[in-house]
Order: structure tokens, then C-alpha cells, then sequence
């Protein structure tokens, strides 16, 4: 092989997901079989860059590539996938192939992965494990979904304050052998309450004989195992955190957060904020089949075309004022749309601030009064603009100041409505993310055509 076309077959190697070309020809070598070819690429990329080409594939042909890899490659490239397809790939392999697997995985990684496969396999899986590992295993599942307990790790090293420095660098290396990513040492009592942490550097540089006591840092940030991720997520935003002991109700500590959990953690509820913001389930992906999605989208559907109703039945109540004057009827969804815009404008820093805990039920009224002073100047400003256009055009001075009007009372109560609803949902404990989006801009149509056909009527003589 001359040097152009090594060159050329090397770059083929190297995975580019984003190139439809690429794509092309690696669905060809698949389809054709080439496993000289697929191990050669499989060997020449990152598990996460192997994981985000097999996700383009339908589930046959990531499942044919998926077995050309050994055990140890196959643990590193499932953890990368999204949970669907973690347990479809899981569903077509038998135990013999399973249980090298399982045993490469983090167990929060082996959790995650029962907890989303049937019960009768995961049970099968969970008694290929040995007793301590498989105990482990089935007590983190008790834990509720999305809070820390099943998010942690419970392999962490730690070492009790009365330790010498010497006793607690063995406690680490022990540790150190079967676990990765480790950034602190915990100190506990005699009875497990997490007392601090000690930093590596800090253990390294001490003298061997030094009690551990004394190179605490009492800081240590702890989180409950029932918290929720979102803010456990907060958390080590606020706080800057590589990793965080998670403790019991007697603060004693069972496991530890990493940095790296945290990344999927913000990925993925910042995907399903915007995916529920629309009206679509965060479990839907490229690859879920066409009526599930069907399925997913169609209550929030239905449940639009109701609202729609709404706004329809207020125009209707009008429609004397609109045949009198047709023009009303081109002007009056520049107001409603123009409420529905400001009113996700505000929905979204409201949600936001939410999320991220910088708004909550203490300080509402500071966020309260923002929106409601930025609602005033925009409707003062969008509304001059809007009627200052119309008299150009129409020359009706009447028909000026009623949108302007209709325009400032419906930007006002956008943002006022945009500022309430989400933190009314949060209280009552539903996501602000779901519907607030749908109670906002039903809000904003029905006034604003109420608002302006209103004013209409009352001014009738004058416009026609």
C-alpha cells in the first residue's frame, strides 16, 4: 500500500460522525461485514467516540459492531450510551456475555443499567455478581431515582482520624487499585461519621507519623443521599467541587459524588428542560421508534388544540366588531404573538433562575418586580412603535391608540403571568419546565385579543 492510500485508509479509522460521508462509507464496511476494518477502527478510537457513531446506527447494525469488541471495551463504550439503548444491547446478549461486562463497570454504572432493564434479567445479572457487590447493588436501588444515593459511587477511600499519615496512604492504595478518580481521602470516627477530608497533597506531603486528625479540613461538603440531582448539580456549581461525600441520616458516609457524574447530570437535565419546554418526553431520541414519539407528543398536542379553543371562542366573541372593521383582523396576532413572545422571554429566565436556584420562594418577589418593571417599558416601548407603524399606514389616529394600549396591557401581563406561573408550578410541586410554557401563552392570546378587540369595540365609531 503506497503512502497516499495508507494515509487515506488511517483517516477512514478515525471516527467523524458529523460527516454524512463518513457515515456512508462506515455503514458500507458495516453492512458488508468488514471486521477487518471494524476492529481496526474500534481499536483506534475513544469509547466515547466509538459510542457516538453506534448511536447513528440502527439497533442491529450498533449491535454487530458491539460484539466485535472485547469485554473490556464493550464496558467502557455501554456507559456512554444513553439509557434506551444501554438496555436494548444489554436485552440481545446472554449472561455468559454479560457478566465480563458487569464486572468491568463502576457499580453506580452497573445500577444505572439494572434500573433500566426488565426485572427478570436484571435479577440474573444481579446473581452473577458476588454476594458483596450484588448487595451493594440492590441497596443503591432502593434509593429514589435522580437523587444522589443512585448517583454515587460506592467505592471511596477514607481513613479514621486516629490514623497515622503512613496507615492512611495504605488505606488509599488498597483503594486505589480497583478504583479510578480519586481526588480525596474522607476521614470518619470509629463509626463511619464523616469528620472531613484530607487532600493528596496534603497526605503526600506530610510526615508518615502525623496523625490524620491534624491535616484535617473540616469543610467537607456532604450531601444528603435523597437529594435531588438538580441540586446536587447546584451544589458543586456553587461550591467548585471535584467530588462530594454523600452520608446516611446519622451522617455517616456510603458512597461519593465526582465532577464527572455532575457533567451528565447538567447535559441531561438542561436537555430535558428544553425538551419539556416544547412538549416533548426527554426520553425521546433519534432512534425511538415513530408511535412511541407519536405516543409522547400527542397528550401536549391535544391539550394545545384545547387553549387553541380558548383563544378561538374569545375572537368569536367579537366578530360583530371585526366585520364592521376587517383590518382588526391582520392586526390583532401581532398583539397576541408579540404577549406569547414576552411571555417566554420571561418564562425562560424565570425557569432558569429556578433551576439553578438563585430563585425560590424567599426572594420571588425581587424576580416579581424585575419582570414586571421590564414588561412596562417594553410594552411602552413595542407599543409606541406598533402605533406609530399603524397610523403611517392607516392614518387612523383611534386605531393607533388602540393597539397601543391593547399592546402595553398585554406585554404587562405576559411578563407578570411569565414571573408567576413557573414558581405557582414549583409550589405545588409540578415542573415549572412542563407547563408553563402552555398556561403563558394561553394567557397571553386570550387577553390580547380580548384586550384588543375590547377597545375596539368601545371605539368603533372612531375607527370606521
Amino acid at each position: 500500500m503506497d503512502e497516499t492510500n495508507s494515509t487515506k485508509e488511517t483517516s477512514s479509522l478515525k471516527a467523524n460522525p458529523q460527516s454524512g460521508d463518513w457515515m456512508d462509507s462506515f455503514l458500507e464496511k458495516v453492512e458488508q461485514k468488514d471486521n477487518k476494518f471494524l476492529l481496526s477502527f474500534t481499536s483506534s478510537n475513544h469509547p466515547a467516540d466509538i459510542a457516538e457513531v453506534l448511536e447513528k446506527l440502527d439497533i442491529d447494525e450498533a449491535f454487530y459492531v458491539f460484539k466485535l469488541c472485547d469485554s473490556e471495551q464493550q464496558s467502557e463504550i455501554l456507559v456512554e450510551f444513553d439509557e434506551d439503548l444501554q438496555a436494548d444491547l444489554i436485552s440481545r446478549l446472554n449472561m455468559k456475555e454479560i457478566s465480563p461486562i458487569v464486572e468491568n463497570l463502576e457499580p453506580d454504572d452497573v445500577t444505572n443499567l439494572i434500573s433500566e432493564i426488565p426485572k427478570a434479567k436484571a435479577e440474573e445479572i444481579l446473581n452473577s455478581l458476588d454476594r458483596e457487590d450484588s448487595s451493594q447493588i440492590r441497596k443503591q436501588l432502593n434509593f429514589r431515582e435522580y437523587t444522589a444515593g443512585r448517583l454515587m459511587t460506592t467505592e471511596f477511600a477514607s481513613a479514621y482520624e486516629t490514623d497515622t499519615v503512613r496507615k492512611a496512604i495504605i488505606k488509599l492504595r488498597r483503594v486505589a487499585k480497583e478504583t479510578d478518580d480519586i481526588y480525596l481521602l474522607y476521614v470518619t470516627d470509629a463509626e463511619n461519621h464523616l469528620k472531613g477530608f484530607i487532600k493528596l497533597k496534603d497526605l503526600f506531603l506530610a510526615p508518615l507519623n502525623q496523625k490524620a486528625s491534624r491535616l484535617v479540613k473540616e469543610e467537607a461538603f456532604s450531601i444528603h443521599y435523597d437529594t435531588d440531582q438538580e441540586e446536587v448539580a447546584r451544589i458543586f456549581r456553587k461550591y467548585d467541587l471535584v467530588s462530594a461525600a454523600v452520608v446516611d441520616d446519622l451522617d455517616r458516609i456510603i458512597g461519593r459524588i465526582t465532577v464527572d457524574d455532575i457533567l451528565d447530570i447538567v447535559q441531561e437535565e438542561a436537555s430535558e428542560d428544553i425538551l419539556r419546554m416544547g412538549g416533548v418526553s426527554e426520553e425521546e431520541r433519534l432512534n425511538t421508534s415513530i408511535w412511541d414519539s407519536i405516543r409522547r407528543r400527542l397528550t401536549w398536542l391535544i391539550i394545545n388544540l384545547g387553549t387553541a379553543v380558548v383563544a378561538a371562542s374569545t375572537v368569536a366573541l367579537f366578530q360583530d366588531t371585526i366585520q364592521s372593521f376587517v383590518l382588526l383582523a391582520s392586526l390583532m396576532p401581532i398583539v397576541a404573538g408579540m404577549g406569547g413572545n414576552a411571555g417566554t422571554q420571561s418564562i425562560t429566565v424565570v425557569v432558569r433562575n429556578i433551576a439553578t436556584g438563585d430563585l425560590s420562594q424567599s426572594n420571588w418577589t425581587v424576580g416579581f418586580r424585575k419582570e414586571s418593571i421590564i414588561g412596562l417599558i417594553n410594552g411602552l416601548t413595542i407599543g409606541a412603535i406598533t402605533g406609530l407603524v399603524v397610523f403611517f399606514y392607516t392614518g387612523k389616529l383611534a386605531l393607533a391608540i388602540v393597539i397601543f394600549f391593547a399592546m402595553l396591557a398585554n406585554l404587562i401581563v405576559a411578563a407578570i403571568v411569565g414571573a408567576c406561573i413557573p414558581m405557582l408550578l414549583k409550589v405545588v410541586g409540578i415542573d415549572p419546565a412542563i407547563a408553563s410554557s402552555i398556561f403563558v401563552t394561553t394567557t397571553t392570546d386570550v387577553f390580547g385579543f380580548f384586550c384588543f378587540l375590547g377597545l375596539a369595540t368601545l371605539f368603533l365609531q372612531y375607527l370606521v
